[in-house]
């Protein structure tokens, strides 16, 4: 699996998405820049992992990855 990096911005927009402060409809046009840049980089994972089975929410699903890859850092 490709290592996932996320700037802080990205991390930012993530959380406000999942934690419902913003979604990509609603968002300011830098929070979409954001998210639409993590959308991206999920979109391309999913595909190399072909993970589009039980994958509902693309971001949370990312987002998830993204933690199991830095808690295996440690």
């Amino acid at each position: 699996m490709s290592k996932i990096e996320l700037c802080p911005e990205e991390i930012r927009a993530i959380k406000q998405q999942l934690g419902g402060e913003i979604e990509v409809w609603s968002a300011t046009p830098e929070q979409q820049h954001w998210l639409g840049q993590v959308i991206d980089k999920a979109d391309a994972l999913m595909r190399e992992l072909d993970a589009f089975a039980g994958v509902t929410d693309l971001i949370q699903w990312y987002w998830d990855k993204y933690q199991e890859q830095e808690k295996n850092k440690a």
